[in-house]
C-alpha cells in the first residue's frame, strides 16, 4: 500500500517501432541540434547519438551510445497536436521515468507553488515554464524543480518517504535562497488506520492539522494533488470524507518532533542542518539560527544523513543530487 499523497507519474512505454518513420545518427548533441547527421557506418567505434523520428520529422526518442556500443542514456519526447514539445524524459530499460520535464503553464504543482510563494505585484515571467520531476530508480518522485524559460530555478518541492514507502514529509523551497516556505508532515498509523497531516508556514508555525480514519491509501482524493488553496483546507477534506461515508477521528493527534539532516565534518563536528542541494562547490545547507545559504566543500565532509535516516553523502549522493 502506498500513501495517498504519493505523486503518481504515468509510466510511458518505450516508443514502438510502428511510431518511428526513420533513424538518423549524430556525433554529438551539437550536431543533433544543428541536424548534421553522420553515416551509419561512421558511428562504429565512436560515441554517438541515435535519433528516431516520426512521420512529422520530429524526434521521439534519443539514445546515447559509447564507443564500445554501450547504451548510457535513453530519452523520449511527446508533442501536442500543434507539434510542440510538451514532455521530455529520461527512461530506464523498463520504460520508467528517471527524470521527466513537463513544459507547461498549466502544470498543477507549479501553479500551486507560484500561488503560495509569489505576490501578484512581483514580476516573474512564468510563461512556458518547466517542471522537472526527479524519480530515482523509477519508483518515487523525490524532487520537483520549477524553472522559467530563461533557466532561472525559482523553487522546488522535496518529498521524503519512510521505510514503508509512505510519504512522511514534503518541503517547498524558494530558490536560489533554499528557504522553506511551506512544509507538510504526514504520519500513517497502520494499527489504527489513522492518517495525520500537519502544515507549517515560512516561520515553521503550525497552520493546520487534521486526522483521518479509514482512508484508502489510493482513494482519498478524487482529484490528484496538489491541494487547492494556499493552506491545507480541513473543511474541503471533511466535506469529501462525509460524501464518501468515511469517518473522522476524534482523538487529538500528537505532532511529531521536527528532525533535521545531520552533517558530520571530518573534524568530528556534528551539525543539525537543513540540506538544500549540491553544486560543484560542495553541499548547500541552511542552519536553524542563520537565514543565509551556506556551502561546505565535499573534501571537508565525512557524512551527511537525511532526517529520515537515509545516507545522502558519500554513498548515495547520486540519488539526491541537485538539478
Amino acid at each position: 500500500m502506498r500513501f495517498f499523497i504519493l505523486l503518481t507519474i504515468i509510466i510511458y512505454q518505450i516508443i514502438l517501432s510502428d511510431d518511428i518513420s526513420y533513424i538518423r545518427y549524430y556525433a554529438n548533441e551539437k550536431d543533433f541540434i544543428a541536424n548534421v547527421p553522420m553515416k551509419s557506418t561512421s558511428r562504429r567505434g565512436f560515441d554517438h547519438l541515435t535519433a528516431y523520428f516520426n512521420d512529422y520529422n520530429l524526434p521521439v526518442k534519443l539514445e546515447y551510445y559509447m564507443s564500445n556500443g554501450s547504451l548510457t542514456k535513453r530519452e523520449i519526447m511527446e508533442y501536442n497536436d500543434d507539434k510542440v514539445l510538451v514532455k521530455k524524459g529520461e527512461v530506464n530499460s523498463e520504460g520508467k521515468f528517471l527524470k521527466l520535464v513537463v513544459f507547461s503553464n498549466d502544470e498543477p504543482w507549479s501553479i500551486e507553488f507560484q500561488k503560495s510563494n509569489f505576490i501578484k505585484d512581483e514580476y516573474i515571467n512564468f510563461t512556458d515554464q518547466r517542471s522537472t520531476f526527479i524519480i530515482p530508480r523509477g519508483e518515487q518522485v523525490t524532487q520537483i524543480i520549477f524553472e522559467t524559460i530563461d533557466g532561472k530555478k525559482y523553487g522546488k518541492i522535496e518529498l521524503d518517504y519512510d521505510y514503508l514507502n509512505f510519504l512522511s514529509e514534503e518541503r517547498w523551497r524558494s530558490l536560489p535562497s533554499g528557504e522553506i516556505v511551506r512544509k507538510f508532515k504526514y504520519k500513517f498509523d497502520l494499527m489504527s488506520n489513522v492518517t495525520q497531516i500537519w502544515e507549517y508556514g515560512k516561520n515553521n508555525e503550525l497552520i493546520s492539522e487534521v486526522a483521518l480514519d479509514m482512508v484508502p491509501a489510493d482513494q482519498l482524493y478524487r482529484t490528484p494533488p496538489p491541494r487547492t488553496g494556499n493552506i491545507l483546507d480541513e473543511y474541503d477534506i471533511i466535506k469529501r470524507e462525509i460524501e464518501d461515508k468515511r469517518t473522522l477521528s476524534s482523538s487529538n493527534p500528537i505532532i511529531p518532533h521536527t528532525n533535521f539532516d545531520q552533517l558530520v565534518l571530518k573534524t568530528g563536528q556534528s551539525l543539525d542542518i537543513d540540506f538544500v542541494g549540491t553544486n560543484q562547490n560542495g553541499i548547500q545547507f541552511r542552519l536553524n539560527d542563520n537565514d543565509g545559504l551556506l556551502t561546505v566543500p565535499f573534501s571537508n565532509v565525512r557524512s551527511l544523513t537525511s532526517r529520515m535516516g537515509d545516507v545522502i553523502y558519500p554513498e548515495a549522493i547520486e540519488f539526491r543530487k541537485s538539478y
